[in-house]
């Protein structure tokens, strides 16, 4: 009778649980309801004593009858509910403490000419002015102080609910008794017998289930009767669905056979096509550098080219002039002015060739050093402002004649190491992307701005534009690849996601968009920054070769 009993056992402990809270919830709620009676009929009982004691207290007070107060002093404090009473005359004749008062001493309330109440953690104090009129008039005498302690509400509140508990106590156990009884004859002794008959009934497999029945559980029309049934019903189904599902599991098994079979190709065909994307986006991003690097050989041949040409025509200004002077100094027709011309233009010509091919020498060892570190991934030390003046040098070309004007706030005081090849494309891409997107092809007016934050060991290099900027839905997938909103003007889409991948890979940085839409772009990169102890005064080597 095990389960029965643990059944029945469970079901009396839920049963006596919620009798004993909904009793203990009564028992709070009568207890709150008395103590309130009870504050109640305090005030009433203190109120009555203290009305027909203080006629008497008045009279003896008047006529400094000391033993008349005294008895009425104890008369009130006879009272079930006053703990201690004292009073005390105004001019200081009488001072009566007794009770609960008996060392308490008033003196550092005020006295109060009207009746006041007030409480502390135990009790209920009551302050009373003793008043008698005298010339048509009326003057405080003294005062009456009485004092209730919570304890004598608190001992008949306790007195009043301990019989209630007791006979909640003994209800509770003959109810269990009765309970327990009925639920072991109508729940846990059928529950037996049905837990009985499924353990021989449904032993090892479902096919070899017995198919029997038991005659004291098929007579039952109750729930458990039910459950029987729907038992029996539900053995019948299973053995069939056991059947079916011999046949399915054999045909799934030479399903599963099969599809993993074609998996396994499937996977490995995945994983050659993967291979072969992730060679042909290395292609793409040489494809792209080389492009870029394409873009700035011309964009510097262009423009060395113009102090080049007018090297070349100072040169040959100054070769026709010597013939001149010498033609003249030949023939003896050379005068002091002529010669001094000659001097003159000589010194303005060597001035126009230093100057051009400054310039021209200059813009070459910019080039050469942006690509070569375009074409490295070493490392190495440089002056961030310095450096990025070279690659705005060697885009010039590209906006010079635009109404784009790119500023460079770097602090001069910036000295880190890093891959500058990267930090070349990064710009590069940037600034590009800038002219075709934000300012329409180079066709609007407006700023580009590159500055820095330090922010402990974090560098923040900020590109700022105030172009036309974008949509929600394109800067949302402005780092994707392959995305462009330049699709049919030859857009390859790859620009800003090789700016990324600089970033996240060569640079070991982030990279973020900071700008609301459709008002201009706005880029915050951020890269690991400790700086160096000593650095280059450039941050390339001089060009010694040029």
């Amino acid at each position: 009778m095990t389960v029965n009993a643990s059944l029945a056992r469970r079901l009396l402990l839920f049963i006596t649980l919620g009798v004993g809270i909904a009793i203990l919830v009564t028992i709070l709620m009568q207890y709150s309801t008395l103590n309130r009676t009870m504050e109640g009929l305090r005030d009433q009982n203190v109120d009555a004593s203290l009305g027909n004691m203080l006629p008497i207290i008045q009279k003896s007070m008047w006529a400094f009858d000391d033993s008349g107060v005294i008895r009425a002093a104890n008369a009130l404090l006879r009272d079930p509910y006053i703990s201690g009473v004292a009073v005390h005359s105004a001019e200081g004749e009488i001072n009566l403490n007794l009770g609960d008062l008996k060392e308490q001493s008033f003196t550092d309330r005020a006295p109060n000419e009207e009746r006041t109440e007030w409480n502390d953690a135990d009790g209920l104090y009551i302050s009373t002015p003793v008043v008698h009129a005298f010339n048509e008039g009326e003057s405080t005498i003294g005062w009456i102080y009485l004092r209730s302690d919570d304890d004598l509400i608190d001992k008949q509140v306790r007195l009043v609910l301990g019989g209630v508990i007791v006979s909640a106590v003994l209800t509770i156990v003959l109810l269990l008794v009765g309970l327990y009884a009925l639920v072991d004859r109508m729940v846990a002794i059928p529950i037996k017998a049905f837990t009985d008959f499924v353990e021989h009934t449904s032993t090892g497999d479902v096919s070899t289930w017995v198919v029997q029945r038991d005659p004291s559980l098929e007579a039952r029309t109750d729930e458990i009767g039910q459950l029987y049934q729907s038992f029996n019903d539900q053995r019948d189904r299973l053995i069939e669905h056991e059947q079916e599902l011999l046949e399915y599991r054999t045909e799934l098994e030479a399903t599963v056979s099969e599809r993993t079979e074609a998996l396994q190709r499937s996977n490995t065909d995945l994983s050659e096509s993967l291979e072969k994307l992730k060679i042909a986006q290395d292609e793409l991003l040489q494809s792209e550098k080389l492009a870029s690097l394409g873009n700035l050989v011309s964009g510097v041949a262009h423009e060395v080219n113009t102090p080049l040409g007018v090297s070349i025509t100072a040169a040959s200004h100054l070769t026709s002039e010597a013939r001149q002077t010498q033609r003249e100094l030949e023939q003896e027709t050379l005068t002091k002015s002529d010669l001094e011309r000659f001097f003159h233009e000589c010194l303005e010509t060597g001035a126009l060739l230093s100057s051009n091919l400054d310039r021209a020498a200059q813009l070459i060892r910019s080039f050469k050093q942006v690509a070569v570190d375009q074409t490295s991934d070493e490392q190495r030390d440089i002056n961030l402002q310095i450096y990025v003046d070279e690659i705005l040098a060697s885009l010039k070309p590209k906006y010079k004649n635009t109404q784009v004007t790119v500023t460079n706030n770097i602090d001069p005081d910036i000295l880190l190491q890093l891959t500058p090849g990267a930090l070349a494309q990064i710009i590069t891409n940037l600034i590009i992307n800038s002219l075709l997107h934000g300012f329409d092809d180079s066709t609007r007016t407006g700023e580009i701005r590159l500055y820095n934050r330090v922010q402990e060991n974090t560098l923040e290099l900020i590109y700022e534009d105030d172009g036309e900027g974008m949509g929600p839905d394109t800067q949302k997938r402005m780092f994707d690849p392959f995305f462009t909103t330049r699709r049919s003007s030859g857009g390859s889409g790859l620009g800003m996601n090789i700016v990324f991948n600089l970033v996240t890979g060569k640079l070991n940085g982030k990279i973020r968009l900071d700008s609301p839409p459709y008002q201009g772009c706005r880029l915050i990169i951020s890269i690991p920054f400790s700086p160096i102890d000593t650095a280059p005064a450039s941050s390339s080597q001089p060009d010694t070769a040029s």
